[in-house]
């Protein structure tokens, strides 16, 4: 057995207390991902303190997405072991409110990202580049505990959903053999409807109409590259625009900035809605074109080849404009 499974069901054992997070703004691979942990851990630690927290309820009804605990603030004070999963650095878990101890704590990382950071003592690090976090979790926890759990109904489901989730129903390159295998075997117990559930992933409230509105007004092309912005001013200014920013800049950054004629790939800016001086950059990109990973993490973010993103703390939107541009200008 590898050595890495074995010290995972070592510090399993051991832990009386867990808490399973995963990064601020989860998507449906995210949430996916920490509830098939939940429920699986449950089956085999029936009697362990197993909790899940994160600071919003998944975008679309998942099965046992009741058991998730809404935070205002993640605190793992009380717990023995901390569970990151679809995260490669607990810095995207937290904000500075939030409380999350490395000291004396086992960490166990589940991610599927390209970027990995360096392991320490008391960080378990499991990342075999799978299409989602939701392939690499049910891939773990099958080779951990083998025959020690029982795949429900609902977590058939969510696999499914993880995996549709995050390989854009198998278009992505990302998706492998292994990502179709699991899929059919969690099919033939509970298949799930994927035209609605993409549709149901798809909507947006319509409050974002306004957002995608302002958005629009400060789309820039230079060259192959497309990006767009919203000032926290603007926001301010207007508390509808709050409600439907974050659904807006998906839309935009999924379903419209590289389907322009010429553009290949670009980057949206969006404030962060709680804290002043912090924002976050999403970059995507068409397949073949710009590798947005390299990009990212010159900016000290990462994430995949076409589908990357990177936190930036600045004290204004010209700053943070500034910054990106200054290293995507490079690539253009």
């Amino acid at each position: 057995m590898d050595k890495n499974i074995k010290n995972l069901k070592k510090v399993l054992k051991k832990s009386q207390d867990i808490l399973i997070i995963t990064h601020k703004g989860p998507d449906i691979d995210a949430f996916c991902s920490m509830l098939i942990i939940f429920k699986i851990l449950k089956q085999i630690f029936p009697s362990k303190n197993i909790q899940m927290q994160t600071k919003q309820n998944p975008s679309m009804n998942l099965p046992g997405m009741k058991d998730i605990q809404i935070k205002e603030n993640i605190d793992n004070t009380q717990f023995d072991t901390l569970i990151i999963t679809d995260a490669s650095d607990i810095e995207m878990c937290k904000d500075s409110q939030d409380i999350l101890i490395t000291k004396d704590k086992n960490i166990i990382i589940i991610d599927h990202h390209d970027t990995i950071i360096p392991q320490s003592k008391n960080i378990l690090l499991f990342n075999n580049n799978a299409s989602s976090a939701t392939e690499e979790v049910y891939t773990l926890l099958s080779a951990t505990y083998h025959k020690h759990f029982k795949i429900t109904e609902d977590i058939a489901q969510l696999i499914q959903y993880g995996i549709v989730a995050d390989t854009g129903r198998f278009l992505y390159d990302i998706t492998t053999p292994n990502s179709l295998r699991i899929f059919a075997d969690m099919m033939e117990i509970s298949p799930i409807d994927i035209e609605d559930f993409s549709y149901k992933k798809d909507k947006f409230p319509k409050e974002s109409t306004i957002a995608i509105q302002e958005y629009l007004k400060t789309l820039t092309i230079e060259g192959d590259m497309a990006y767009m912005y919203i000032d926290r001013k603007t926001i301010d200014q207007n508390p509808d625009l709050k409600k439907g920013v974050s659904e807006a800049q998906a839309f935009l950054r999924d379903k419209y900035l590289r389907y322009i004629q010429g553009v290949h790939w670009g980057f949206i800016i969006k404030p962060d809605n709680t804290y002043q001086n912090n924002w976050f950059v999403s970059f995507r990109s068409t397949k073949g074109y710009q590798d947005v990973k390299i990009v990212a993490e010159e900016l000290g973010g990462g994430g995949h080849t076409y589908a990357s993103g990177v936190p930036i703390q600045a004290d204004s939107l010209a700053e943070v404009l500034n910054r990106v541009l200054s290293v995507a200008r490079k690539y253009i």
